[in-house]
């Protein structure tokens, strides 16, 4: 079993942005192909607001507002732009939901097939299936999605509307509330061209994570002795890990954190392995301890694999799951010359790339099942 025919047909199936026609049929398509490796399947639907370029856009106008009217009526003004804040803050780390409530709610799925061998432990492979949008931002050093300099604006915004409260006044505040007002204007169109984009076919991203999955159920399905080994084809992924986020609901007497363990996923298609050292979208923390040193002892045993730690700014499934708690990584591969952009076809997948990817992540799931499985009877 090779990865590019599962790649292929996941791209065929069209565009899979989340809440879309495309993305429920990848979600059937997948089923259908955990049935053919002779496991379980479940669709589990979720409801989620995707539309996450929309939400910064209006997180944006909101804190351009609040820093209008803070010049005449800075209690007001601070208080709109601090509203702004606090809802970004909660939409980055998935805590709450505010402004994004606006833009209108989808059904999305996640594919669940689970093992139920009364094992220690359960090893969770991660992959989402679910596509993003091009534009201007994406493959143009610039920050994408652009939630950093768009967070610390607003936040430059509220202190400065703050200093008027008590009555400080002056060009150089006006300055210095200026530039960050501008920042923020300027995202407002970046974003809006991201809504108008059109979908890219996903191959790397992360057709590729989801055929490498297969693959893994496929060699070590029902064969690990400490772990039952699960695959959760995610939904929503792009939208700040809205799949994962509801998946993790509700599922702690069913998954506990001591005997848990993600593996996710993303990106496998292009350049040399790496493994998460650090990850999040906003604010970032560490990878699980253990499973950075795994990853690094199996970098070290195969210099040829080019393994090596990496800092991931992104609101990625492991970091959702590390965020609840779970000893969580994430294996990816880089540099990705195709990221949210149309050449993100299958023609431009390195198959080496693929086949090393593989290797590094079969033997991750031995290592896993050899020295942390024995210490879950512990």
């Amino acid at each position: 079993m090779t990865a590019k025919p599962d790649i292929e047909a996941l791209v065929d199936l069209g565009a899979r942005v989340a809440g879309s026609d495309a993305e429920r049929r990848v979600a059937r398509h997948l089923e259908g192909r955990l049935g053919e490796l002779g496991r379980e399947a479940v669709v589990e639907p979720v409801s989620v607001f995707p539309a996450w370029h929309v939400t910064l856009a209006l997180h944006a106008v909101v804190a351009i507002v609040g820093s209008v009217l803070a010049i005449e009526q800075p209690i007001l003004g601070t208080a709109i732009a601090a509203l702004a804040l606090a809802s970004l803050a909660g939409d980055a780390t998935g805590a709450f939901h505010l402004l994004r409530r606006f833009t209108g709610r989808r059904a999305s799925q996640n594919v669940v097939s689970s093992e139920d061998g009364g094992k220690d432990g359960t090893l969770v492979l991660v992959a989402h299936y679910d596509a993003a949008r091009t534009g201007f931002v994406f493959g143009r050093r610039l920050p994408s999605p652009p939630l950093a300099p768009l967070f610390w604006s607003i936040v430059a915004v509220v202190a400065c509307s703050a200093l008027r409260i008590p009555g400080f006044e002056g060009k150089v505040l006006t300055a210095l509330q200026f530039v960050p007002t501008v920042v923020l204007i300027v995202h407002v169109p970046l974003l809006v061209d991201v809504t108008l984009s059109d979908p890219v076919p996903g191959a790397n991203d992360n057709a590729s994570g989801v055929a490498t999955a297969l693959r893994l159920a496929e060699r070590h399905g029902d064969s690990l002795e400490h772990f039952d080994l699960w695959l959760l084809f995610t939904g929503a992924q792009e939208s700040f890990a809205l799949g994962m986020r509801e998946f993790l609901r509700g599922r702690r007497r069913e998954l506990p954190r001591t005997g848990t363990v993600f593996v996710n996923l993303d990106e496998l298609g292009s350049g040399e392995v790496r493994f998460s050292r650090r990850e999040g979208l906003l604010f970032t923390s560490r990878s699980h301890p253990q499973l950075r040193k795994l990853c690094h002892e199996l970098g070290e045993d195969d210099p040829d694999a080019g393994a090596a730690p990496l800092v991931l700014r992104s609101a990625s499934d492991g970091a959702a799951a590390h965020g609840r708690g779970y000893p969580a990584i994430t294996i990816t591969a880089r540099p990705v010359p195709h990221h949210h952009l149309p050449s993100d076809t299958v023609e431009n997948l390195d198959e080496d790339a693929l086949e090393r990817s593989f290797a590094f992540c079969s033997e991750l799931v031995e290592r896993l099942d050899q020295e942390i499985g024995p210490d879950l009877r512990q």
